[in-house]
């Protein structure tokens, strides 16, 4: 088995790789003997890896499928079929947070941008702008947006945003190329809490220019302990087809010293949504 690595924008690129990668003093392997029933385990750092497929011994060497234990090291993998790589990128060269997902949508004043990224790092922070250049199909900046992810969306979680824009450049719009910037890094865990009683409503008082999405949050037990510095709720909606096409948030004023509270979300009147999603978060 060969392996080729390179080094291309903070990444390692491996080819002609057939089912894992072998790992040298990093890694422990606890294999028992060939023919053993006993499956072959994982151990990184005392504690077990586990995988979807498992460890395989060939010529006496033992080899991990290369996904798990990259991942489980805090590399990022990707898997490039055009040149039929694997594009390994170490932690440090990882960014923060990552775009899962992004979604323009047309309003009646300009266009909104809704999205969704997620947390690809160790780290947490209070504050985190998000900066979106938007560009033509030319590729030059036609304008630039920004706008506020919700404090406390700690590793391996997503969270949405949304973008707003009144500068008539909708038709301009071909792509957009984002950035994140941090500060104040915290130390929390993830909020643990059950949404209850939700109902959209309309105000025909505002010719239908706006919706309401209101219910109700409470703590599990295993939050109850936890501090809450600035608690924000978000809402998402999403068409049949799964593209997010509206978004509210709502900061939670005094919910740290309570296990129960309700909430009011203000949404702009937009397309048809067939689901939605709520998330909470806090510093």
């Amino acid at each position: 088995m060969e392996y080729f690595f390179s080094t291309q924008t903070g990444g390692m690129i491996l080819k002609k790789i057939l089912i894992g990668i072998l790992i040298g003093a990093i890694l422990t392997i606890a294999a028992m003997a060939f023919g053993d029933e006993k499956p072959i385990k994982i151990l990184l750092d005392g504690k077990e890896v586990y995988s979807d497929v498992p460890p395989q011994i060939i010529d006496n060497r033992t080899f991990v499928p290369i996904r798990v234990i990259s991942e489980a090291l805090g590399v990022d993998v990707k898997w490039d079929s055009a040149t039929r790589s694997v594009i390994l990128t170490s932690p440090e060269n990882v960014p923060i947070f990552s775009v899962v997902s992004y979604n323009k949508v047309d309003t009646e004043y300009g266009y909104a941008i809704f999205g969704e990224v997620k947390n690809r790092s160790t780290k947490t922070f209070s504050k985190v702008e998000v900066k979106a250049d938007v560009l033509d199909s030319g590729g030059k900046v036609v304008e630039t947006l920004s706008t506020q992810l919700p404090p406390g969306v700690t590793s391996g979680e997503t969270a949405y945003f949304r973008l707003r824009s009144f500068s008539g450049k909708g038709n301009l719009f071909y792509s957009v190329k984002f950035n994140f910037i941090t500060s104040d890094e915290c130390s929390v865990t993830p909020t643990d809490v059950v949404f209850s009683n939700i109902r959209f409503t309309g105000d025909p008082n505002t010719y239908n220019d706006f919706i309401y999405a209101t219910g109700e949050i409470d703590r599990t037990d295993k939050d109850y302990t936890r501090v809450y510095k600035n608690p924000m709720v978000q809402i998402a909606l999403f068409d049949q087809d799964g593209k997010m096409v509206n978004y509210g948030e709502k900061f939670l004023s005094d919910y740290d010293l309570h296990r129960y509270g309700e909430f009011k979300i203000t949404l702009d009147n937009g397309p048809a949504y067939s689901t939605y999603k709520l998330k909470c978060f806090s510093d």
